[in-house]
This record gives C-alpha cells, structure tokens and sequence, in this order.
C-alpha cells in the first residue's frame, strides 16, 4: 500500500487520468469525487498524527541518490495544519465549480486538480527540491485559472502575477541551490538541514536570508510588493479567488517558517522583518478603506492578515509561532468564504461595486447572513479558528516586541469596520435595493456552510492540530 503522505498528493492528479475519458460535462463530478477522496485522506493524516506523532507518517524514496534528491515526504505542524486547510477550501471550491464555470469544465478541471496536488506538495514535502518543483506548479496553474477563466482584464492581471511569481520563483531557487552548496551534507532533504543547518558559513545564509526574504515577502504578499494582488482578485474568476487568497498566500508564510527552520541567523533580524510585517498590516488595513470593489477590499484584509502571520512567525516563541500557523488555516477558510459570497453578487448583480448594489437581505438573506459569519470569522470571532490564531500570535509577538506587537490590532480593527461598513451599505440597507439578473443556486449555500462548519470545529478542537 503507498505510504499515506505521496497518496494524499497523487489522489488529484491521479483524478486527472478519467477527465481525458469521460465526457466533459462529467469533469466537474470528478474534480469533486477527487476533492471529497483527497479531504478523507487529509481527515486521516491529522487523525494518525495526533495519536502517534508527525514523525509516524513520514516516507522517503531515494531518486537521485547522489544529488540528495528523493521523493521525500515529511509532516511538520505547520504542514499538518496548511494540509488541513488546503483539503477544506479546494474541497469548497469544487463544491460550487459547477455554479462558477461553465465553458471549458475539463481543462479547468484539470488546472484545479494540478494546483490542488501541488498544493498539498508544497506543504507535505521533506524535500527543498519536491517543495520548489510543487511551488511552481502551484503557481503556473493559477496563472491559467486567472488567464483563461478570469474577467475583462484577465490578460492584464494575469501577466503581472506571472512576472510576479517568476521573480519571487527564481529567488528562492537561487536560495535553495546555495542552501545545497553551502551545507556539509549537500542535500535537499530538510530534515537533514535542520541537524547540519550551523554547517552553511553566515555571509551564505545571509544571503540565502535575503533571496527567501525577497521570495515569500512577494508571495505573502507584503508592502510594497503587494500590488499584484489586489488586480489578480478582481479579474481572477470566484474558485480562483478561493484558491488563491485561501492556499497559495499560504506559500509564503510556509516557506517564511521554513527559512527560520533551517537558517539560525535569520533570528538576528527578526524585529526588523516584523517591523516590515507590522507596517504592511497597517498600511493595508487602510487601504481597505478607499475601496470601491468589494473583491479589491477582501484582497487588502488579506495583506493585514498576512502581515500579523508573518509577525507571528519572526517572534520565535513557541506560542507566537503555533498562533501563526493556524491563523493562515483560519484566514484561508475565512476569506474563502468571502470571496465566495463576492463572486457570488457578480452572479447574481453583474457588479461587484459597493456603490451599485444594494438591499441584498431582501432578495437573498442567507447570502446577508453569510457575509456577516465571513467578516466574524476573519475578525476572530470567539468558537471561530481566527479566534484561536489572533490570540496565540499576539501573546507569543507580545513576549518578544512587547507593545509595538500589539499596533496590528488597530488594523484589524480597520479592517472590521469596513467589513461591516460594506454588510450595512450592500447587504442591509433597504433603501437602496437592486433587482438581480440570475438566481442563487444550492451549491454556494454547501459551499459557504462547508467553511464555516470547518471554521467552527476548528475554533472549538484546536488541540487536534495544535497538539
């Protein structure tokens, strides 16, 4: 029987195989079979790891013997809980695919299957060679979700997060052979480079500390390196959005925890980097403000998010750290279910303009209601995982920054108030109702309670995933 890990991966591509053979009218069945599969395994995994361990499920076969490169598979905590939201959000999306995408369903069935197993490697690798191959298939398939399925300016968004990436891509590449020449062992193997990581001379890591800074501060993203994001949301078609707010961000801050794994001196320059983390959050907490597009909006809640997650990350402490990584798994179900419910509106409105739509409750109160659990459950809603995260990562910050740890609350504070700004303004103003063009449908409504069920359970059995 294949080891649990590889099987997690290779359930969605191997879901590819039976979309070149059936009619494509079926594609969106398989994406889901293949989703629900790949959630069980994932439900699995966190179930072994809490009773015997992460170092249980781990596997390694050797490839390339001589050059340190295996197909090696490891757990960590921040894998096991990026995993778990990783199943949640694709296993969402392709809940409501269906609604979403109606022309080309195979070849977008394929691109989601892809981006969905090389997802799930990026966070499930044990090898920086699987962990770089998976990173840039992630983020090749969302160029095509974005090119191919996006809206008006499709072309225009799509190139500037492919230039984006490939900048961030060559960076970290750059990074890790330096990391392979520069150790003793000369291997990819991370857990290897964990034990011999004080082998690689400082003038090496800090420059492989620069070249990783530069890589995940794109992919976060974080001030000012952000600007692809906010375009890439807006033209990017709804499942896209979910994929890429809830999943792909989350590369960043993965490899932003790796880099302090297995680099010692990157601790020397920890309060200058949360700094930089502190500003971004601020700065796009702000902006959120000056926002007429409601997916535009969502797109800047995320840079804050970003921004206290990678403060979480640089304050080293135990509970810091843990507080981080489960608050990416809060936001990536969170701001999944807010992207929903904004291309949702598109559907049902034609528009996402805060300015055009009105008296929502009316015609559709749940979709109301949903927007409200989305904005809670960012905000950290008590029995909500954000709640979870948001405290872990201001004590554990606060044990090392002290009070300028704390100034990111003004931010989500911000944020709040524009979140419920737009619930007043769209969702529950009745003098100012617009008449929809199409009907909701039942998937959006799975959908949307799938993620915040996920949330919920989270929020109230942390300890499954904390430990």
């Amino acid at each position: 029987m294949l080891p649990l890990l590889p099987l997690i991966v290779l359930v969605p591509l191997a879901a590819i195989v039976p979309l070149l053979v059936f009619d494509r009218r079926r594609a969106h069945d398989v994406a889901l079979g293949a989703s629900i599969a790949t959630f069980a395994l994932v439900a699995l995994m966190a179930y072994l790891a809490y009773a015997n361990g992460l170092d249980s499920l781990s596997f390694n076969s050797a490839y390339i013997k001589e050059l340190g490169i295996g197909f090696e598979f490891g757990l960590t905590s921040a894998g096991l809980m990026l995993a778990v939201m990783t199943s949640v959000v694709f296993l969402a999306a392709s809940v409501v695919g269906r609604y979403f995408i109606r022309e080309r369903e195979r070849i977008y069935s394929i691109i989601f299957l892809l981006a969905e197993g090389s997802s799930l490697g990026v966070f499930l690798s044990g090898n920086l060679f699987l962990f770089y191959l998976f990173w840039e298939i992630g983020e090749v398939m969302m160029f095509f979700i974005i090119f191919l399925y996006g809206g008006f300016n499709r072309r225009y968004a799509s190139l500037k997060f492919i230039l984006y990436s490939i900048v961030s891509s060559l960076m970290l590449l750059i990074a890790i052979i330096l990391i392979y020449t520069g150790s003793s062992v000369h291997t990819f193997s991370i857990s290897e480079l964990r034990t011999f990581a004080n082998s690689i001379p400082n003038e090496v890591q800090l420059a492989i500390i620069a070249l990783m800074l530069g890589s995940f501060l794109i992919k976060m993203p974080v001030f000012p390196l952000h600007t692809w994001l906010p375009d890439a949301h807006t033209e990017a078609p709804t499942t896209g959005s979910m994929i890429l707010a809830g999943v792909l961000l989350k590369f960043g801050g993965y490899g932003l925890f790796l880099m302090f794994l297995l680099l010692p001196l990157a601790r020397h320059y920890a309060l200058h980097m949360a700094l930089l983390f502190i500003l971004s959050s601020t700065y796009a907490a702000i902006l959120t403000l000056r926002q007429t597009n409601i997916k535009r909006m969502i797109a800047y809640t995320s840079i804050t998010d970003m921004g206290i997650v990678g403060m979480g990350i640089a304050s080293g402490s135990q509970i810091g750290v843990s507080g981080a990584l489960f608050l990416m798994l809060a936001h990536g179900i969170a701001v999944s279910l807010l992207f929903l419910i904004a291309g949702t509106l598109d559907e049902l409105y034609g528009t996402m303009e805060i300015s055009k739509i009105g008296g929502v409750v009316r015609n559709f109160p749940w979709l109301a209601y949903l927007f409200v659990a989305g904005a809670f459950m960012l905000l950290g809603l008590p029995l909500t995982a954000g709640f979870v995260g948001d405290v872990l990562v201001f004590i554990g910050s606060f044990s090392t920054f002290k009070f300028v740890s704390l100034l990111p609350l003004l931010g989500l504070a911000v944020v709040g108030a524009a979140l419920f700004w737009v619930a007043e303004t769209t969702f529950f103003r009745s003098s100012r109702v617009t008449e929809p063009y199409n009907a909701i449908d039942r998937e959006v409504m799975a959908g949307a309670v799938l993620l915040i069920a996920a949330s919920v359970v989270l929020g109230v059995l942390p300890f499954v995933l904390l430990g």
